[in-house]
């Protein structure tokens, strides 16, 4: 055993508590530099997913769901369900500018409602219907009210977007415009029931949402009312009667993916009066038309077979539902099918329960056209 001094063991009690000090100091060092590192980690991982939120970075959603809104009053509940569906995509973005100007203590919601209501009870008029399937054919997406409120503020207006949307795409909206005002419903959390004993608590089953009763004012501006880049993918066509053979040409895919057989062969037996006619699985256009009226009739018959076949309308609405969704398809590819009289829509218009549910018909059989025909073009070659 090595004899130590009291000098030298003093020493040695020293450089311990040194080596403890320094190793202790530098854990807390290293503890540091991680905590610092984890937390510029942590900030910059938000910072990424911060730039990357519908916020910054436009994203195609399905849908839009408002927060916050105002309570639709008593005497406009009737109309909720024109306006209750959730906005689409290129609406994401609110633009807090006036548009609707609220009477002295009168709530901005109603104002709004107010102007719905007005213009639902005069679109029995037929002016104002063919008005308002032209607002169809470029608006579908949107509610039927919402639909009703672009018409009446805008009756011109071609594509819509909100402020900021407006802004992503390289464009702004000139001073001094004002917004199209529209509703966006503020959607009531879905209820969850309760599982029963024994079922796998992942299965919960959802309730039925009630129909939301708070609704936000939101703006949207027309094309025309803002400058900046130019959008050349984007072309508005001009509604004429002259033949469009890229629609005749989707159409008769569009029959053929419905397993449907687009006959032209001659029927002297025909009544000439007869057009074309819908029956079964065949639709048949009269093939000494010209080429123009052809494409007018394949269109009405394509809306009869979806009407009738597809949604199963009662035949006592289905000819002017027809007629309407075929006004609307042709429109939107800026084809007039010449329609100029709806006679049933005045007794539409007698019963606004009856009127909302036909004008959805014509929303949801021309709806379903285009869609179907937007996927069949975007296939064709240019």
């Amino acid at each position: 055993m090595t004899y130590q001094t009291p000098r030298n063991r003093l020493q040695a009690q020293v450089n311990e508590i040194t080596q403890f000090t320094t190793g202790l100091a530098g854990m807390l060092f290293l503890l540091w530099v991680g905590r610092t590192v984890g937390g510029i980690e942590k900030n910059l991982i938000n910072y990424v997913l911060d730039i990357a939120t519908p916020e910054r970075i436009p994203v195609r959603l399905p849908q839009v769901i408002a927060e916050g809104g105002e309570p639709v009053s008593l005497k406009y509940r009737d109309l909720i369900s024109w306006v209750d569906e959730p906005l689409p995509e290129y609406a994401l973005e609110f633009a807090l500018l006036p548009a609707v100007e609220p009477a002295a203590g009168e709530k901005k919601i109603d104002a709004v409602m107010k102007q719905l209501k007005a213009e639902v009870e005069g679109i029995q008029d037929s002016y104002q219907f063919r008005l308002f399937l032209a607002t169809m054919a470029k608006f579908h997406e949107y509610s039927i009210g919402n639909q009703i409120l672009i018409m009446l503020q805008k009756p011109d207006a071609i594509r819509v977007a909100g402020f900021n949307t407006w802004k992503d795409l390289g464009r702004w909206v000139k001073k001094g415009e004002k917004g199209i005002a529209i509703l966006a419903p503020v959607m009531p959390p879905k209820r969850k029931t309760e599982n029963t004993e024994g079922e796998d608590e992942d299965n919960e089953k959802e309730e039925l949402d009630p129909r939301p009763v708070f609704f936000r004012v939101v703006y949207v501006f027309d094309l025309a009312q803002t400058e900046g880049r130019e959008l050349p993918e984007f072309s508005v066509p001009v509604l004429t009667g002259g033949a469009n053979e890229e629609l005749f040409a989707a159409l008769l895919a569009l029959a053929k993916r419905e397993g449907l057989t687009v006959s032209f062969d001659p029927s002297p037996g025909i009544d000439p009066n007869v057009k074309g006619y819908y029956s079964g699985r065949t639709i048949w256009v009269r093939p000494e038309e010209s080429r123009a009226q052809q494409l007018k009739t394949l269109i009405h018959e394509m809306s009869h077979y979806f009407t009738e076949s597809v949604f199963r309308i009662p035949r006592a609405d289905a000819e002017t539902i027809a007629e309407s969704a075929a006004f609307v398809v042709g429109a939107h590819f800026g084809f007039d099918t010449g329609t100029r009289s709806f006679p049933y829509v005045a007794l539409w218009a007698k019963d606004k329960r009856m009127l909302e549910q036909n004008l959805g018909a014509i929303r949801r059989v021309a709806g379903t056209i285009l869609d179907k025909l937007e996927e069949i073009r975007a296939r064709i070659p240019v």
